[in-house]
């Protein structure tokens, strides 16, 4: 079973998403920027990889934009090269953003509100 982390401030949206893909994979929350980073981090140092992150652009603190370009610093720090790190699906009500999403390194990008069958085939697409 993959492994999903969950960048998401609304708890209505986190009940949602986790409801969807409770079957899908196994689930790790993080309800702010700061905290997405940290676990991301953590998850890279102990070599315990996501196989796919859900993040949100509009969260408290820090940007969804700006956690997506530190995940991939992260990464090239790490000596992971680019195109090979973890896939990050945007999910979010932001449309105009997705170019700058997608210029820091998402992978794909869909926006709320969301069908849940076309989140579960796109998420599907990423998971071992």
């Amino acid at each position: 079973m993959g492994r999903i982390l969950i960048v998401e401030d609304s708890q209505q949206n986190c009940d949602l998403l986790k409801e969807i893909l409770k079957d899908a994979a196994e689930l790790q929350i993080a309800s702010s920027g700061n905290q997405a980073v940290r676990v991301y981090n953590e998850a890279l140092a102990e070599k315990k990889f996501f196989d796919l992150i859900l993040l949100d652009i509009g969260l408290p603190e820090i940007s969804g934009i700006e956690i997506l370009g530190r995940i991939r610093d992260s990464e090239r720090t790490s000596g992971i090269p680019l195109g090979q790190g973890v896939p990050v699906v945007m999910i979010t009500a932001y449309e105009r953003r997705f170019l700058e999403a997608f210029d820091k390194g998402c992978d794909n990008y869909i926006l709320k509100p969301f069908d849940p069958d076309y989140l579960l085939k796109t998420v599907k697409k990423y998971l071992p």
